[in-house]
Formats: structure tokens, sequence, C-alpha cells
């Protein structure tokens, strides 16, 4: 492997989904765990559906109760969401990329495990552009569409949300989300960012609200800018899925997020989906568990597969995909082919893989040109 020739000119992103903290429960089995537990494994489920998710008697403090029972070290913070957490790797990465997504009253907050100050402090850092205004919810309304041009909206009362990352010593996982304090609930009542929008070469969204998520690509789409989509199945519906697959030009995610993309398509096999939109050129299908990917693409007749990446050490598969997308973005954005962006993508993954919390393993621009240079 090693760096190849610049395909296209280098582009700016804009980068949309979850803004969060992160709370580390590791535990020894999941197949230990109550039967029902069964339902949750590779999900991301809102604290408000955990009744339906579970049976009507379960409560969220329940479900803590028996993941404290289970659990092998101690539960920690880190910087999380999967927006800040693609957006940090890629920008590390040297992509030029500003954050789109939702904070509360805390988003400069140092809690414990953060290890480089608060989360605002912390992007800039990285060299992430975060253009903020800080409003009261009902003062929503006020801004306007056309001109709106700031990516982070800080909204009195909130707080940046926590979700709770589950996973085993054998990598398997699921997540629980907070929509009920989170910032990113009274995201369907914020304008789309227009102005911001016009302002950049492409729009990459991954986990988020819906609806705010629908219009974000449906505008960018629009205004002809690259969309890139990272499936993410928390509060993904196959209404969702028909609404926006048509207007992406890339699309990522596991194997259980792909079959959500070929049920709500009533397709045979994936690479039929080619044929529900003009605008789609690619589609990877991740699995962050043997760090592989393979490329569907309209101009390749089988899939290009890649991998496997080999991780130093297996300590948390958290964020591993949040890894192969910041890696792929951050190459593709600066022009390199879809093979060696996924292959910065699998050794983003293999790097997160060796630490505990998602940003932690990320790759600097050093590092990831050393290990693409190895034979």
């Amino acid at each position: 492997m090693g760096f190849l020739t610049h395909r296209k000119s280098v582009k700016r992103f804009l980068v949309a989904g979850h803004i969060a903290k992160d709370v580390h429960i590791k535990i020894q089995d999941s197949n230990k765990l109550p039967k029902e537990f069964k339902r949750l494994f590779k999900r991301s489920i809102p604290l408000s559906r955990v009744p339906q998710a579970l049976g009507s008697t379960w409560t969220f403090d329940e479900v803590l109760k028996i993941l404290k029972k289970h659990l092998v070290s101690p539960v920690r913070y880190s910087y999380g969401g999967r927006g800040p957490n693609v957006a940090y790797g890629a920008a590390k990465l040297g992509a030029a990329i500003e954050l789109i997504g939702f904070v509360g009253e805390d988003f400069n907050k140092k809690y414990p495990g953060f290890y480089d100050g608060g989360y605002r402090t912390h992007l800039r850092k990285a060299g992430i552009t975060i253009h903020e205004i800080r409003l009261d919810p009902a003062e929503l309304n006020t801004l306007q569409e056309k001109t709106q041009k700031y990516g982070v909206l800080a909204l009195k009362g909130k707080e940046i949300p926590s979700v709770y990352c589950i996973k085993d010593v054998a990598g398997n996982d699921f997540y629980f989300i907070d929509d009920i304090k989170g910032a990113h609930t009274l995201a369907s009542r914020s304008p789309t960012p227009k102005r911001l929008i016009d302002e950049y070469d492409g729009l990459f969204v991954t986990s988020g609200e819906t609806t705010f998520n629908t219009r974000l690509i449906q505008y960018a789409s629009d205004r002809e800018k690259e969309v890139m989509f990272d499936i993410a199945a928390y509060g993904t519906t196959s209404s969702y899925l028909r609404k926006i697959i048509p207007r992406c030009n890339i699309v990522l995610g596991n194997t259980y997020e792909i079959e959500l993309v070929q049920r709500a398509f009533q397709l045979d096999n994936i690479a039929q989906i080619f044929d529900h939109s003009t605008n789609l050129n690619a589609l990877v299908l991740e699995d962050k568990i043997s760090c592989t990917a393979a490329l569907h693409s309209r101009s390749l007749k089988t899939p290009l597969k890649i991998g496997p990446a080999q991780a130093e050490r297996r300590v948390s598969s958290v964020g591993c995909c949040d890894g192969i997308a910041a890696g792929y973005l951050a190459l593709h954005a600066q022009g390199y082919n879809d093979k060696t962006a996924l292959q910065a993508g699998l050794l983003e993954a293999a790097s997160v893989w060796t630490k505990e919390g998602v940003q932690e393993g990320m790759l600097s621009k050093q590092q990831l040109k050393k290990k693409l240079g190895k034979p």
C-alpha cells in the first residue's frame, strides 16, 4: 500500500451528527445478560424507548443496575457523538472540516475523562471550524434559513446528551442515547443552515435527528454539493432511507444498516440500489470487527474488497465505524481514490480498537502516512 496520485482537487466538508459525551460500560459477556437484551445487540436505543425495546416493565435505571453487575472495569467518560468523532478524525488527517450539531450550556465543561479540556476547546485544537451561537430554545424561530451560517447551536437549559456505550470483551456492543435532556431533541425545530452549506463543497451526515438530517441532505443535494451518508441505525426508518438515499453520492454502513437499505427498497441484493438513484456512485459495506470493507460502485462489476487492517491490540470496539468513516472522508476530501481512502479508514478503525475512547485512538496525518507506506 502507499499514497497514490491525487484524483481531484481538495474539498471542504461539513460534518453533521450527534455531539455527545460517551459513557463507557465494559462488561464480560453480552450473552450472559437477561434474554431480553439480545434484542439490543448492535443497536442504538433512545432512553425514552427502553420499555418498547425490552418490555413495558423495564426502565433505564434497571438496565444500569444489571450492567453494573457485569462490569469488568470502572465506568468512564470520553468525548463522543458520531458527528464530532468523524469530524475530529478527519481534521487530524488534514481535511478541512466544519461541524454541524446541537450542544447545551456544558459545551466546554471538562467532564471526568476529558483529557484535553472542554469539548469546544478540544475540537478547535484539532483544527475543526466551529461557528457557534447561543440561544434560548424559544429563539430558534428567529434564525432565518437563507442567512443561517451557524453550524453549532448552543441551547440554554440543555446539555450535551450522554451516549451509553456498552460492549463486552469480545467486542460485541449496543448503545443507549439520551433523547430526553440532550440539546439534539430540539433539532427538528432548527432552521437549515443554508448559507453555511452554500459555502462548502460537501456534506457528511451521520446519526442525528432525522427530520433535520433530511432537510440538510435535500438542500445540499439541490445545491449540487457532494453528499456522504453514514447510515447509523439510530432513528433510521424505511421512509427516511427512501427519502435520502437517492440524494446521496456515497453511502456507508455495516451489515445490519445495509440490510435496512435493502428492506427499504425491497432489493434482492444491495447492488440493485444503483438502479434507484442516478446520484449514488458508491456504497461501502464495513465490518469493524474484522476491519474490512467492501466497496460497491456503479463502475465496478463486483465489489472491491479491502483489508483487513490489523489492530495491535483489542481494547474497545466502540467507535471503530466512526474511524472508518473519518479516514475515508479525510482522504476522499483530499482527492485520493476510494481504495486508498478506505485503507485509511480501516487503519483508523484498527487504531481506535486499541483505546478506551474513540477520539483517543484517532491517528495523526503523520501516523497514517507511515502506516499506509508500509509494504
